[in-house]
Order: C-alpha cells, then structure tokens, then sequence
C-alpha cells in the first residue's frame, strides 16, 4: 500500500502505522506472512519458499483488517474534515475490486449494542448487513413505542456492518455504518483498512494507494 498526503508539495507521508487486528494476527501467523514500511510504502510479504512456504494464489479471497494510527497530533489541522473521524467512530478504508480505496466514518459499537431507529413512520423495517452486503438481520418495527432496537452480533463478530430503515409505503431509507470493535473505547485509533486478495491478473491488483486529502 501506498500512502500519500496532498496538503505536502511532495505528497510524502509516513506518519501511520498498520497493526493487525486480532483475527488478521492469527492468519498472518498461519499463513506465514510478513509485513514491513519503508517511509510511505506498506508491504504484506509472503513467502516463497521455506517452511511457511504458499504461493498468490493460495491467497486468494483472505481478507485482512489492520488497525490504521496516525502518528502526528496535527494531522487534523492540514486534512479534510472529511477524513476526520466523528466522536465515537472511525474512518474505515476499503479496496474495490478495481483497487481503488473509498472511505467513510463509521460509528463505533461493541458486540451488543442499542440502536436508536431514525423513522417515526411505522411499520419500519430495519436491516442488518455485513460490509459485504449478506443480510443478518431483517424486522419490522410496528410499535410507534419502540423506539430502540437491541443487537447482539457476537456469532459474527468484529467488522463492518450497515444498519439500513425504510417504511411502507415508502419513505426515504436512512442508513448506519458502524464498525463493531470490542476493546475501541479503551484504545482509540484513526481508523482501519480492510482488503481482499484478488486474482493476480496482468499487473498485480493487489497494491493499492491512499490519498489524504488536504483542508
């Protein structure tokens, strides 16, 4: 990964580091993989040959989350108000399958939580959705009293999910991106960057490039 910052001349920027959350820890350590920054590049290393030996292919379709710190306290006077993360919630970095990087800022929840519903209008429908778009969730809400919704995401656990309400006859869908992490509110970071091995085709479309956005 390669990381850039608009607001320098040069665009170089190496203050951040990546760490593994824990599920990601447990498949570096079985797969054998190795990570290393060098200034404003991030490399995920695997290895050849040798008794963790595996190959591209092998690779293919593992997901990874990294925590991503910011090591500069003044980051948020030189960057966009949109890479700032809001109280409670993080920015949370994505690969598409072009591999090209969105972000967004997503509420921080632990793995039971309240959810406050939005809509006034009854029935409403609330639906629970992992990032990858599968459905965990589906009710209804018919109660004008119910005005809160209990989740327990513990079987699935920690990654991003988005809370999506509409109501019948239609009204305009109001969504919820949270990102469940269970020890945030304890050790706060930036925010986090999640990817997925693709098919090595033509030229590898396992690199990536975030751009920080200047203010």
């Amino acid at each position: 990964m390669h990381v850039e910052h608009k607001y320098f001349t040069d665009k170089f920027f190496d203050a951040f580091e990546l760490v593994p959350d824990a599920k990601t820890n447990v498949s570096m350590e079985k797969l054998g993989l190795l990570m290393k920054k060098i200034r404003n590049d991030w490399f995920l290393f695997y290895q050849s040959a040798g008794p963790w030996e595996t190959t591209m292919d092998a690779l293919v379709d593992k997901e990874f989350t990294f925590i991503l710190n910011i090591k500069d306290d003044a980051f948020d006077q030189y960057t966009s108000p949109d890479l700032i993360p809001k109280a409670d919630a993080i920015q949370f970095y994505a690969a598409t399958v072009d591999s090209q990087f969105f972000s967004s800022s997503r509420y921080v929840e632990s793995l039971k939580f309240d959810y406050q519903i939005q809509h006034s209008d009854r029935p409403v429908h609330i639906k629970l959705k992992k990032l990858k778009g599968d459905v965990l969730k589906d009710v209804a809400i018919i109660e004008p009293t119910t005005r809160i919704f209990s989740f327990d995401v513990t079987q699935t656990g920690q990654q991003a999910y988005d809370i999506s309400e509409d109501t019948l006859p239609s009204t305009e869908e109001k969504k919820r991106e949270i990102f469940v992490y269970e020890d945030y509110f304890e050790n706060r970071f930036y925010g986090m960057v999640y990817f997925k091995v693709l098919p090595a085709v033509g030229e590898n479309p396992n690199r990536y490039e975030l751009v920080f956005e200047k203010k």
